[in-house]
């Protein structure tokens, strides 16, 4: 098939950029399904706001502002757009193939409130969702077809699946050390609030925070809404504010890690930052919001969500103090039980089997439009 991802989004990015630097989530599953469909021998073109146009691990890229690009989205056997509903725009041009709109934003996106025109539904031949939770969402807010709509789920960056785990923090003596890998506005503010307590009940925890709404989305950190958060982080006893690093780095990192805390205020329509800590072997602390339950799959150690940070930040402080204790006092158990969560991740949340789905599901739908 000739297939091609059409996001425009003002990210500067190629398949090569999250092995690179940081990047979304969006943007970084798009990159790997990309290089997976590739080399599956499918012709396969990225179109973004790269500034770097090329072929890169067998995936052709442009900028979406090229004059080739609508030539190129005609004579594709499938589109694959990213996260904004311009179907109908697209229809407009002139652009007759069958397109898939595949949504990693919750239901409130502006983005995507373009579908709340029956035109712009019959735009599309197919809806991708990264969770259960979100398709519901979209169903009954947009009333997207549930017939022409799959849930696809996201899967973790090849640096995850390469880790080879090996003992424990608390069978090998260490202090335990936190990590908060999600984007600053998620819960950070929660999490700062929470780890004094968690320090005063285990002071040798260390928290480490790889967090940057700048290098990830190409701000000028000057520009950052939440530089005061990072101030505020690297001010605090015990912990450091690292910043958003690249994924294979950031794998490294999590490997010696104790935990993910991430308290989220976010509706998560999946979470791939859950994800990648439970590939990792870490445990999991976060709150019962969105899809994140579904996610987690009953591996984390999850807290009622709560608008009111004075009540979440003790209620989640008093989650992760139980995790780590538990940790020390059941290792057994807790071992069991991480074994199996990195065992879940590798089988349901890689990019390869992900690829695999896709290709059967895009081969669906350009059979019935040629039919």
């Amino acid at each position: 098939m000739r297939i091609v991802f059409y996001d425009r989004t003002p990210v500067d990015y190629t398949p090569e950029t999250p092995f690179l630097r940081p990047l979304g989530g969006s943007e970084s599953a798009q990159c790997y399904l990309s290089i997976e469909l590739a080399a599956r021998g499918h012709s396969v073109a990225l179109v973004t706001n790269t500034s770097s146009p090329g072929g890169y691990r067998r995936v052709q890229c442009s900028n979406h502002h090229d004059q080739g690009t609508l030539a190129l989205l005609k004579s594709a056997d499938i589109i694959v757009a990213s996260n904004e509903s311009l179907g109908r725009s697209l229809k407009d041009r002139g652009v007759d193939r069958p397109m898939v709109l595949w949504i990693g934003h919750a239901q409130d996106q502006p983005a995507i409130k373009g579908l709340e025109s029956s035109r712009e539904r019959k735009a599309w031949a197919g809806f991708a969702f990264v969770s259960q939770w979100q398709q519901e969402k979209f169903t009954d807010e947009y009333w997207v077809p549930v017939e022409r709509s799959r849930v696809m789920r996201n899967a973790v960056s090849p640096g995850f699946l390469e880790l080879a785990p090996g003992a424990p923090w608390y069978e090998r003596g260490l202090p335990p050390v936190l990590v908060y890998t999600s984007q600053p506005y998620r819960g950070l503010d929660v999490l700062l609030d929470a780890f004094p307590a968690i320090r005063a009940a285990i002071p040798e925890v260390r928290l480490k925070v790889f967090s940057s709404f700048a290098s990830t989305y190409a701000t000028p950190l000057a520009e950052d809404p939440h530089a005061a958060l990072y101030r505020r982080c690297d001010d605090m006893d015990g912990a450091e504010y690292v910043g958003a690093i690249a994924q294979p780095a950031l794998a490294g990192e999590l490997s010696s890690a104790a935990a993910l805390a991430y308290p989220s205020t976010f509706y998560e329509t999946s979470c791939i930052a859950v994800l990648e800590a439970m590939a990792a072997g870490l445990t999991v602390c976060t709150t019962r919001l969105g899809a994140l339950p579904e996610t987690t799959a009953g591996f984390a150690r999850m807290v009622e969500p709560s608008h009111d940070r004075t009540k979440l930040a003790p209620a989640f402080a008093a989650a992760t103090i139980a995790a780590l204790s538990e940790c020390r006092e059941r290792p057994e158990t807790v071992r069991a039980q991480r074994e199996r969560q990195i065992a879940y991740v590798r089988e349901n949340y890689a990019w390869p089997k992900r690829a695999q789905e896709w290709e059967a599901w895009l081969s669906e739908i350009v059979a019935r439009f040629v039919a």
